[in-house]
């Protein structure tokens, strides 16, 4: 008999499915979603039980399984009406099974392996803490209770994990945790990363440590992002044989379960991210300026949504016979991207950049073997996980740390906001003199930034305009063309007067009708604040604009 194992279950949907609990001295040991009417998916709940306690009475559990599945049968079914008046789901009770941040709990989901007669089957567990600091592990289910009466809704649903997924937390640090063990350190968690980064990345010393708290600060966002409402990508751009796969090498034995790629498709690309989250590490990403490509453009499109909470992929999938249907894949997830020859502007201005260099001459850093010390990452990896579950009170008042970024605002602000907040928690607790070293490295890769947030070809056309409407000339498109050309044959060949006059209209300069023909008058004042905006060089002197 099982007399202290009970049995609880809440309706979920139409035609016989519903939530499973099987708890054990009022724990649930296991949860799940099923058609209990239906006698191999009550086969499988109890098997899955049975692997946790094998103890159990096998033929006692199947006769209360299905005395669920006949009180099931039992209840009227719903009418339309009725369905169309159950309570609708708020939004805030929606959560990623991969890792979500509430109130209540800080949770994170891993995957284990099990054997079943011959065959090795995966599936996953919830490692919850509490705000209480309980710590417990419990299967992943649809839906979570927790303290307070609320009910938080698991989505979307997880397949399987086959076999060859890694857990990234080791089951012994699992144990350790489960059993009290204290979380480590968060000083020397940074100190050993920071340390392994530049153990094996060259970096000119000028800017060495700015580069790598960054790269340190953004690896630890990985495990906590879902706090923010936007999450800074970051950019790893230089010459071949810079060090740029390098970086991605390190990456990925640091952040929350690594995504790499360097030619999956876009649909494989949104679908992965979607099902399962992680971190994107997508290398060699000089494809994504082949814009014209449409394969290109999905993935391209794919990942300027991924910025921002809520963004999604939309694509139209079959229904057999019965056309298609528009489903959303949520995208929204830490990224990091790496090429030689640089990213279209609007992804540009979603990243943190990262210039490499060369190593010098005699460096040994490229030749040390990454894992030569594989036992050491993992314990990097076992301490991000067990700091990330330990201080999730923390992580929620992160994203309204505004006094952590002088002098930012706009997407400055936002790149940065997420870094420079966790560099103060980090500083907080021991990390000393992280916030400064920060702000700096983020002022100075800001005001750097400037130049390549404007082409070079638009500061050319705007210095000719100004020089223009500065002799009292007002030039007609295909004039400021023909001078651009004189100075630069070979970058203005291709282009047209429509070209121009498209860069010229973002920057908010229209042209107007004079006897028939488009020309620009815009005054010196209006094209002066353009070169303060941006950062641009347009020989525009301010006795020019006020006189005297």
């Amino acid at each position: 008999m099982n007399d202290n194992i009970t049995l609880e279950y809440t309706p979920s949907g139409r035609n016989g499915t519903v939530c499973v609990f099987a708890k054990r001295d009022g724990q649930t040991i296991e949860a799940d979603k099923l058609d209990i009417a239906k006698r191999e998916k009550r086969v499988s709940f109890r098997n899955r039980v049975m692997q946790s306690f094998p103890d159990l009475d096998a033929d006692d559990l199947d006769r209360r399984l299905l005395a669920v599945a006949e009180d099931v049968a039992r209840q009227p079914v719903p009418s339309d009406s009725a369905a169309g008046s159950q309570d609708e789901v708020d939004a805030g009770s929606l959560i990623r099974p991969e890792r979500f941040i509430v109130p209540e709990a800080s949770g994170l989901a891993v995957p284990s392996m099990t054997t079943m007669g011959d065959r090795v089957q995966g599936r996953w567990l919830l490692y919850l803490r509490w705000a209480d600091g309980r710590r417990e592990k419990v299967p992943m289910a649809h839906i979570l209770d927790v303290p307070g009466g609320r009910r938080l809704w698991i989505h979307p649903t997880p397949s399987e994990p086959s076999p060859s997924t890694k857990p990234g937390w080791s089951g012994a640090a699992r144990r350790r945790w489960l059993d009290g063990e204290p979380a480590p350190d968060v000083a020397d968690t940074f100190k050993a990363m920071f340390e392994r980064f530049a153990h094996f990345i060259d970096l000119p010393p000028a800017h060495a440590g700015g580069v790598t708290a960054t790269v340190v600060c953004w690896s630890m966002l990985s495990y906590i992002f879902q706090t923010w409402d936007a999450v800074p990508y970051l950019f790893v751009g230089g010459p071949l044989g810079s060090g740029k796969s390098r970086v991605f090498e390190v990456l990925s034995r640091l952040v929350f379960r690594p995504l790499g790629s360097s030619n999956m498709t876009g649909a494989a690309l949104f679908r992965t991210l979607h099902s399962q989250g992680g971190c994107l590490l997508l290398d060699e990403a000089e494809r994504l300026r082949n814009t014209q490509d449409p394969a290109t453009a999905e993935i391209l499109s794919m990942l300027l949504a991924g910025y921002r909470r809520g963004g999604t992929a939309t694509r139209l999938e079959p229904m057999g016979d019965n056309g298609f249907k528009t489903v959303s894949f949520d995208v929204f997830t830490p990224k990091a991207l790496a090429c030689i020859s640089g990213l279209p502007p609007a992804l540009a201005s979603r990243c943190i950049s990262i210039t490499m260099f060369r190593s010098p001459p005699g460096s040994e850093k490229p030749c040390r073997r990454i894992d030569s010390d594989a036992k050491g990452w993992q314990v990097l990896r076992d301490a991000l996980h067990s700091i990330a579950l330990e201080h999730g009170e923390s992580w929620l008042d992160l994203p309204s740390r505004t006094d952590v970024c002088p002098a930012m605002s706009g997407r400055s602000f936002e790149l940065w906001q997420p870094i420079l907040s966790i560099a103060s928690w980090l500083e907080s607790r021991g990390v000393r003199g992280l916030l400064g070293l920060l702000q700096e490295h983020a002022l100075a890769s800001i005001d750097a930034g400037k130049d390549d947030a404007t082409p070079d070809h638009d500061e050319t056309l705007l210095r000719i305009l100004a020089e223009r409407r500065a002799a009292l000339d007002m030039p007609q498109p295909k004039e400021i063309l023909e001078a651009a050309r004189e100075l630069d044959q070979v970058s203005f060949r291709q282009w047209s007067p429509k070209g121009v006059a498209t860069v010229f209209r973002r920057y908010g300069v229209t042209p107007s009708t004079l006897h028939g023909r488009k020309v620009y008058r815009t005054d010196l004042a209006e094209l002066a604040r353009i070169q303060t905006t941006y950062g641009l060089s347009l020989g525009i002197e301010e006795t020019q604009v006020h006189p005297g």
